[in-house]
């Protein structure tokens, strides 16, 4: 599976639909040995009540212009939240079941 697969999956809690995948963090650390940069590795999933593209950017605090359009983005895409990748309970082609007490982050990205 790749993670692009993941995108616009359902996401479960408890048995309800929480979302669907709006996109997959990952960290990438500075240095991995014998690599000029570091490995990449999945944080987490960032999950949007509503089936939407991409946030092209937008959910990076500093983004402000063109106004409209940030405006039209940060609407399209309230009430998104972030879950950790261990947070996961299950992962596969059908979507991805949240563990019940999975905390829910603040998807918003700092420039």
């Amino acid at each position: 599976m790749f993670l692009g697969d993941l995108v616009a999956t359902p996401v479960l809690q408890d048995g309800r639909r929480v979302g669907y995948v709006a996109d997959v963090r990952l960290l990438v650390p500075p240095h991995t040995p014998g690599q000029q940069v570091g490995t990449p590795r999945v944080y987490g999933i960032v999950v949007c009540p509503r089936r939407t593209a991409s946030f092209v950017g937008y959910e990076r605090t500093g983004v402000r212009e063109p106004r409209l359009l940030a405006a039209f983005f940060r609407w399209r895409a309230r009430g998104s939240f972030l879950v950790l990748w261990p947070d996961l309970a299950r992962v596969d082609e059908n979507g991805v079941d949240l563990r019940p007490s999975a905390p829910r982050w603040s998807a918003a990205l700092a420039d």
